[in-house]
Protein backbone atom coordinates (compact mmCIF):
# COMPACT_ATOMS: atom_id res chain seq x y z
CA UNK A 1 0.00 0.00 0.00
CA UNK A 2 2.29 2.44 1.18
CA UNK A 3 4.61 1.63 -2.49
CA UNK A 4 1.32 2.22 -4.21
CA UNK A 5 0.95 6.10 -2.42
CA UNK A 6 4.35 6.62 -2.94
CA UNK A 7 4.11 5.53 -6.77
CA UNK A 8 0.75 8.03 -7.27
CA UNK A 9 2.49 10.97 -5.57
CA UNK A 10 5.41 10.71 -7.48
CA UNK A 11 3.72 10.42 -11.25
CA UNK A 12 1.37 13.29 -10.04
CA UNK A 13 3.78 15.31 -9.30
CA UNK A 14 5.52 14.44 -11.83
CA UNK A 15 2.50 15.55 -13.94
CA UNK A 16 2.20 18.71 -12.09
CA UNK A 17 5.69 20.09 -12.96
CA UNK A 18 5.13 19.28 -16.70
CA UNK A 19 2.07 21.02 -16.76
CA UNK A 20 3.65 23.95 -15.14
CA UNK A 21 6.56 24.35 -17.60
CA UNK A 22 4.02 23.57 -21.04
CA UNK A 23 2.12 26.51 -19.24
CA UNK A 24 5.17 28.53 -18.63
CA UNK A 25 6.34 28.26 -21.81
CA UNK A 26 2.86 29.38 -23.59
CA UNK A 27 2.85 32.32 -21.65
CA UNK A 28 6.29 33.98 -22.90
CA UNK A 29 8.92 31.85 -20.75
CA UNK A 30 12.15 31.15 -22.96
CA UNK A 31 11.77 27.12 -24.12
CA UNK A 32 15.96 27.08 -22.70
CA UNK A 33 14.62 28.44 -18.82
CA UNK A 34 11.93 25.93 -18.85
CA UNK A 35 13.62 23.26 -19.55
CA UNK A 36 16.27 24.26 -16.78
CA UNK A 37 13.18 24.57 -14.68
CA UNK A 38 11.70 21.32 -15.21
CA UNK A 39 15.41 19.76 -14.83
CA UNK A 40 15.72 21.16 -11.68
CA UNK A 41 12.38 20.02 -10.74
CA UNK A 42 12.79 16.27 -11.89
CA UNK A 43 15.60 16.32 -9.14
CA UNK A 44 13.79 17.06 -6.53
CA UNK A 45 11.39 14.92 -7.24
CA UNK A 46 13.92 11.90 -7.57
CA UNK A 47 15.27 13.42 -3.90
CA UNK A 48 11.59 13.28 -2.53
CA UNK A 49 11.02 9.55 -3.81
CA UNK A 50 14.18 8.51 -2.40
CA UNK A 51 13.80 10.00 0.90
CA UNK A 52 9.84 8.78 1.38
CA UNK A 53 11.04 5.47 -0.14
CA UNK A 54 14.06 5.13 2.37
CA UNK A 55 11.46 6.38 5.52
CA UNK A 56 8.63 3.76 4.89
CA UNK A 57 11.65 0.77 4.47
CA UNK A 58 12.89 2.17 7.88
CA UNK A 59 9.65 2.03 9.14
CA UNK A 60 8.87 -1.43 7.75
CA UNK A 61 12.20 -2.62 9.20
CA UNK A 62 11.17 -1.76 12.51
CA UNK A 63 7.53 -3.19 12.65
CA UNK A 64 8.63 -6.54 10.84
CA UNK A 65 11.20 -7.71 14.06
CA UNK A 66 10.58 -10.95 15.25
CA UNK A 67 12.10 -11.75 18.83
CA UNK A 68 12.91 -15.09 18.27
CA UNK A 69 15.17 -14.36 15.58
CA UNK A 70 18.15 -11.63 16.21
CA UNK A 71 19.78 -10.77 13.59
CA UNK A 72 23.73 -10.74 13.85
CA UNK A 73 25.72 -7.35 13.86
CA UNK A 74 27.94 -8.37 11.00
CA UNK A 75 24.68 -8.82 8.49
CA UNK A 76 22.54 -6.32 10.01
CA UNK A 77 23.77 -2.64 7.71
CA UNK A 78 23.87 -5.37 4.22
CA UNK A 79 20.93 -5.28 2.14
CA UNK A 80 18.85 -7.85 1.25
CA UNK A 81 18.54 -10.37 -2.08
CA UNK A 82 14.91 -8.38 -3.15
CA UNK A 83 16.41 -4.76 -1.95
CA UNK A 84 19.64 -5.91 -4.80
CA UNK A 85 16.98 -6.93 -6.75
CA UNK A 86 14.42 -3.83 -6.66
CA UNK A 87 17.42 -1.32 -7.36
CA UNK A 88 18.69 -3.75 -10.38
CA UNK A 89 15.23 -3.61 -11.75
CA UNK A 90 15.29 -0.03 -11.46
CA UNK A 91 17.92 0.68 -12.92
CA UNK A 92 17.78 -1.28 -15.79
CA UNK A 93 14.56 0.12 -16.76
CA UNK A 94 15.16 3.86 -16.20
CA UNK A 95 18.98 3.50 -18.41
CA UNK A 96 17.27 2.07 -20.94
CA UNK A 97 13.99 4.13 -21.20
CA UNK A 98 16.81 7.09 -21.23
CA UNK A 99 18.43 5.69 -23.51
CA UNK A 100 15.30 5.11 -25.77
CA UNK A 101 14.34 8.41 -25.59
CA UNK A 102 17.99 9.48 -26.96
CA UNK A 103 17.50 7.34 -29.69
CA UNK A 104 14.11 8.26 -30.38
CA UNK A 105 14.58 11.55 -30.29
CA UNK A 106 17.47 11.54 -32.80
CA UNK A 107 15.93 8.62 -35.08
CA UNK A 108 12.12 10.14 -35.17
CA UNK A 109 13.28 13.83 -36.90
CA UNK A 110 15.74 12.00 -39.59
CA UNK A 111 12.46 9.39 -40.31
CA UNK A 112 9.86 12.42 -40.50
CA UNK A 113 12.72 14.63 -42.98
CA UNK A 114 13.22 11.06 -44.91
CA UNK A 115 9.34 11.05 -45.57
CA UNK A 116 9.50 14.29 -46.55
CA UNK A 117 11.91 13.85 -49.61
CA UNK A 118 10.60 10.33 -50.48
CA UNK A 119 7.19 8.87 -49.12
CA UNK A 120 8.64 5.55 -50.01
CA UNK A 121 10.95 5.93 -47.38
CA UNK A 122 8.59 5.44 -44.70
CA UNK A 123 8.51 1.91 -44.02
CA UNK A 124 12.38 1.81 -43.79
CA UNK A 125 12.79 5.04 -41.54
CA UNK A 126 9.76 3.78 -38.97
CA UNK A 127 11.96 0.72 -38.35
CA UNK A 128 15.14 2.80 -37.04
CA UNK A 129 12.78 4.68 -34.87
CA UNK A 130 11.26 1.14 -33.78
CA UNK A 131 14.43 -0.60 -33.18
CA UNK A 132 14.76 2.07 -30.26
CA UNK A 133 12.08 1.09 -28.72
CA UNK A 134 13.11 -2.53 -28.18
CA UNK A 135 15.75 -1.32 -26.15
CA UNK A 136 13.54 -0.58 -24.04
CA UNK A 137 11.69 -4.07 -24.57
CA UNK A 138 14.15 -5.63 -23.99
CA UNK A 139 15.05 -4.08 -19.92
CA UNK A 140 11.70 -4.89 -19.97
CA UNK A 141 12.15 -8.88 -20.21
CA UNK A 142 15.80 -8.33 -17.87
CA UNK A 143 13.20 -7.27 -15.19
CA UNK A 144 10.84 -10.15 -15.20
CA UNK A 145 14.18 -12.68 -15.47
CA UNK A 146 15.36 -10.67 -12.22
CA UNK A 147 11.43 -10.55 -10.99
CA UNK A 148 11.33 -14.13 -11.17
CA UNK A 149 14.08 -16.22 -11.78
Amino acid sequence: MSALLILVLFVGLLICSIALCACAVRKGMKPARAVAMQICSFAVLLIVGFASTAMIASADEGTNVNNEEIVSTATKGSKSDKEWDSIAMALAVGLASIGTGIAVAAAAPAAIGATSEDPKAFGKAIVFVGLAEGVTIFALLVVIFIKFI
